[in-house]
């Protein structure tokens, strides 16, 4: 995978939404190449070879990945578009059960500022 600013900045992007490093590089070289071995995907990704299946299976956990079961065994990346949906709804439940806990922590009216920094309204 050519490491263009445009390759780095999405590296940087996907490692900001939870991915490790060798994780964003494997998904954004799967989506270049649509299903692959993992041989193939560690020399376009720039990953280890020792380190791919481990990346690949650990992926796959977490949904980004789907393996294709056969001789050879090949893995393709979900639909960018999924992908994106589920980090959003993974996010936006993280914060909701994060604003109830912490509410939940300062029982009755707080004495906190209902404005964010930005001057936004927090709604819980």
């Amino acid at each position: 995978m050519e490491e263009t600013g445009m390759t780095l900045r999405l590296i940087e992007n996907l490692q900001k939404l939870g991915f490790t490093g060798n994780e964003a590089k494997v998904y954004a070289s799967l989506v270049c190449l649509k299903q692959a071995k993992a041989s193939d995907i560690a020399e376009s990704a720039g990953v280890p070879r020792p380190k791919i299946y481990g990346t690949l299976r650990g992926m796959e956990k977490k949904g980004y990945v789907r393996i294709i079961e056969g001789e050879p065994t090949l893995f393709c990346c979900v639909q960018p578009e999924v992908l994106i949906l589920r980090i959003r709804a993974d996010f936006m439940l993280s914060l909701s059960e994060t604003a109830s806990e912490l509410n939940s922590l300062s029982p009755g009216s707080s004495n906190f500022a209902s404005e964010s920094f930005y001057g936004e309204q927090i709604r819980v």
